[in-house]
């Protein structure tokens, strides 16, 4: 989550009304959906700069351009609205400032950022220096949302949020060009201030930060990231460091062996932050302008939109209720509108009104048969109802092979086929999971469904596997836990102790149950 500020109060009341809101523009490019609550020409250059970053990264790791189709389910939707005070209001979190929010789902990443961003009511206001802006908050989720899609390095904590910042601030030139290295101005107050990290724990993923050096570790894990990445004379420790710590070297013994002398590079980053900086412009062989599709939204898509927001953006009990009340009515207003009959669906579904939500799911299918997402979302319904009769279980699957036929790159219709033989206690047939590994490269953003994957593998024996799909979200955490189980589990399976990392592994999905069932009373 991001926080800056801003807007002029009669602006902000005019923004607040109804009359004055812009129209809502969907834009399509290779792996975005935008909707932008904007006029069209912002909407479709914002669009196109995402696809540009993308494949500036795409560049960068020398992949191809735009690359392979990865289909409307893994398209990272976006949806801008508002300014951060309008955007909190919508996602439950009123006054928290928000700047950004991703989800790495598996068939539906979503990310929600202002359309704008505010600007303070007040000419003495200090906000504290520079303020982290909607552009390169966006970039730097869509990093991590990139990095894991493509690769399964495990990368420590320090290095997923420094790398993720490193390319935060690409800045594109007119002539196709961008440049790499730029610093983001938000961190330097922290390099400023605070004393140094000490190397010797940051480089140590066994070692627990503190909370200050928690928070220093974002702006110096940008400093270590970007001195590794440009000093001519460190040029190719990173990638052994990289390649040793994959291998399951203890993570301090594989710094020293790459780096060489730890408090030799502290003397040189530290000396480093002062500047200057090093970067570099890159040039693609062939660079074509990305394409964007624009298609301005139906009334009936534009009535439930924001509604569908708090959905996606994730609810309680007690808001599932509210926003399924907030959609009443909606499903008999616009009853040819599939759009709104699978927000409905989805809603009534949270709601665990499930008679409303199979309404929804039958009269989605009705209005297109073909619609994958509607398939799935009548399977999802089955097997949330599988909870009280385990007979839904089995008529789940109709739906999700039926959804899968019909769209093989969602892995979501996967994962809920092979979720409908383990959650009934089933015996898992062939088939189930191999298409839970077929949606690998599809579904990989998502910590969830390794942590399944995972648990899977383990159960299997497949330990070396088991540890390629778990290492990246081990080592690269958001979270600053007591202990990291995930890293433990990792540490098993590279001690070869599987049973055990099996029990683990049981006992994280087992508190992860528990803090699930404390919720339903909210």
């Amino acid at each position: 989550m991001r926080r800056w500020a801003g807007g002029l109060v009669a602006m902000a009341a005019l923004a607040a009304s109804p009359a004055a809101r812009a129209e809502w523009w969907e834009a399509r490019t290779s792996h975005f959906i935008i909707y932008s609550e904007t006029k069209r020409e912002d909407a479709e250059a914002f669009a196109r700069e995402l696809e540009r970053f993308d494949n500036a990264l795409r560049t960068m790791q020398n992949m191809p351009v735009p690359g392979s189709d990865v289909g409307d389910a893994n398209r990272l939707k976006v949806f801008r609205t508002g300014d951060t005070d309008r955007l909190g209001y919508i996602l439950n979190a009123s006054g928290a400032g928000i700047g950004g929010i991703y989800f790495g789902r598996a068939g539906n990443p979503t990310s929600f950022v202002p359309a704008r961003e505010k600007r303070s009511t007040s000419r003495h206001v200090d906000t504290g220096g520079p303020q982290l802006d909607i552009r390169s908050t966006l970039f730097h989720e869509y990093t991590h949302h990139f990095m894991l899609s493509n690769f399964s390095t495990a990368y420590p904590h320090w290095y997923t949020e420094g790398f993720a910042e490193l390319y935060s601030t690409i800045r594109f030139n007119p002539d196709g060009s961008f440049h790499v290295g730029d610093v983001p101005q938000h961190r330097g107050e922290a390099l400023k201030q605070l004393s140094d990290i000490r190397l010797s724990r940051l480089l140590d993923t066994k070692v627990k930060l503190t909370g200050l050096e928690y928070y220093q570790s974002y702006s110096y894990g940008w400093l270590l990231a970007h001195y590794l990445n440009f000093h001519p004379a460190r040029q190719g420790q990173l990638k052994t460091y990289l390649t040793a710590l994959n291998k399951g070297e203890d993570s301090l013994v594989a710094a020293k062996a790459a780096f060489g002398d730890i408090d030799a590079l502290q003397k040189e980053v530290r000396k480093y932050r002062s500047g200057p900086f090093l970067g570099y412009d890159i040039k693609p062989g062939s660079y074509t302008e990305p394409s964007v599709t624009m298609r301005r939204m139906t009334p009936a898509e534009e009535s439930v939109i924001q509604t569908h927001m708090r959905t996606l953006r994730g609810v309680t009990p007690g808001q599932a209720k509210d926003v399924a009340s907030d959609l009443a009515g909606k499903s008999a207003a616009y009853p040819d509108s599939l759009f709104v009959q699978l927000a409905v669906a989805e809603a009534e579904l949270d709601a665990r009104n499930y008679d409303a939500a199979d309404a929804a799911a039958d009269r989605a299918i009705a209005i297109d048969p073909k619609s994958s997402a509607a398939q799935y979302w009548k399977g999802q319904i089955f097997l949330a109802r599988g909870e009280k009769d385990k007979a839904a279980f089995a008529k789940a699957r109709p739906y999700f092979a039926r959804a899968r036929q019909l769209d093989t790159l969602d892995p979501r219709p996967a994962i809920g086929y092979y979720l409908s033989f383990y959650q009934a206690g089933d015996p898992i047939p062939e088939p189930a999971l191999i298409a839970l590994e077929e949606v690998f490269p599809h579904a990989s953003y998502d910590d969830d469904y390794r942590l399944l994957l995972g648990r899977q593998l383990l159960d299997e024996k497949k330990g070396d596997v088991a540890r390629m799909v778990l290492g990246p979200i081990a080592f690269g955490s958001h979270a600053s836990d007591e202990e990291n189980p995930l890293q433990a589990i990792v540490a098993l399976i590279d001690e070869n102790k599987l049973d055990e990392a099996r029990a683990r592994m049981a006992e994280l999905f087992k508190k992860r149950q528990d803090a699930r069932d404390g919720k339903k009373g909210d």
